[in-house]
């Protein structure tokens, strides 16, 4: 396997250096209103040409028509077609015909039909489980996208000419904290470390770079403002949606960047409204590090494998 190296908490206080994003192409999923929005707009403002890919049409219309750098292609992420034609449609978009960051952002939140009681008298009803198609299968979909056109792009052995790729997946507080009577969406946000800890080592053997990032109560239109008012009651500080996008920057401009989960919070918390929390190598667990190392013996990396 080749050589994966981690070096603790990133430094979230680093100036960022966004020069060489400019003239890169990224696609951002759910990228028409919300954190999305906040992401693509602090993409284009680096130099970097967008392509959004989101089922709002008219959001996704109205950015396309506002920001220059900027493509809107209708997608509903759950249907591996469409997803193939936004990354079709950004290669056309791509003056290099390359893509370099991948930012897998679409999701859903919604009342949890897991949680709900049908009564005394009343049999259980198969649940809704469409935020386990939108925020796990779609996301799925995205990272196999992504993989294909790195390795296409980059060829299958990492060189040190190499182009910087990257996928970005967007979690959440969920996978950390408890959250009551929310476990499709907490799973699926958990999904996002799952993803990132199977890929970071495969992604980097090709040259790739696989991070998550996990906003925690970020005012967007992912709850009502009911209940926004209500976490605002009881003290809850919000982050700002300004912080989840120069969470991204810091990630997409430092190249040695590769298998973290930032967390996007509010002040109180960080002072730059992230920080790395540093969990995913286990710092403070020596047992697990060296069974994950025992681990890693038995899984090498080859594109017939893991690809």
């Amino acid at each position: 396997m080749h050589e994966y190296l981690h070096t603790g908490a990133i430094d979230c206080t680093k100036p960022l250096d966004v020069e060489h994003l400019k003239g890169k192409t990224a696609i951002v999923t759910g990228g028409a209103n919300g954190l999305g929005e906040a992401y693509v707009r602090a993409l284009v403002a680096a130099g970097v040409n967008v392509c959004i890919g989101d089922s709002d049409q008219i959001g996704g219309s109205k950015l396309e028509e506002e920001l220059e750098r900027a493509k809107f292609v209708p997608c509903d992420i759950t249907k591996w077609d469409d997803q193939v034609r936004l990354f079709q449609q950004a290669l056309l978009f791509s003056p290099t015909g390359k893509i370099s960051h991948v930012v897998a952002n679409a999701g859903i939140h919604r009342p949890d039909d897991i949680f709900s009681y049908s009564g005394d008298h009343e049999e259980p009803k198969e649940p809704n489980l469409s935020v386990i198609d939108v925020n796990i299968k779609g996301t799925l979909y995205t990272a196999k996208l992504a993989a294909h056109h790195f390795i296409r792009q980059n060829g299958t052995q990492r060189v040190p000419e190499q182009e910087d790729t990257s996928l970005v997946l967007i979690g959440s507080g969920a996978a950390f904290l408890d959250c009551p009577r929310a476990p499709q969406y907490c799973a699926s946000k958990w999904a996002m470390r799952g993803i990132m800890h199977s890929l970071r080592r495969t992604a980097f053997y090709y040259g790739s770079r696989v991070n998550v990032i996990s906003p925690w109560y970020v005012k967007t239109n992912i709850l009502s403002e009911s209940d926004f008012k209500h976490v605002s009651s009881v003290g809850v500080k919000f982050a700002q949606t300004e912080d989840a996008s120069q969470c991204l920057l810091r990630i997409l401009g430092d190249e040695s960047v590769n298998g973290h989960s930032l967390f996007v919070s509010g002040k109180q918390w960080a002072p730059n409204g992230y920080v790395d929390l540093d969990l995913e190598d286990y710092p403070n667990s020596e047992l697990i590090r060296e069974i994950q190392e025992d681990q890693m013996k038995s899984a090498p990396v080859s594109l017939g494998l893991f690809v």
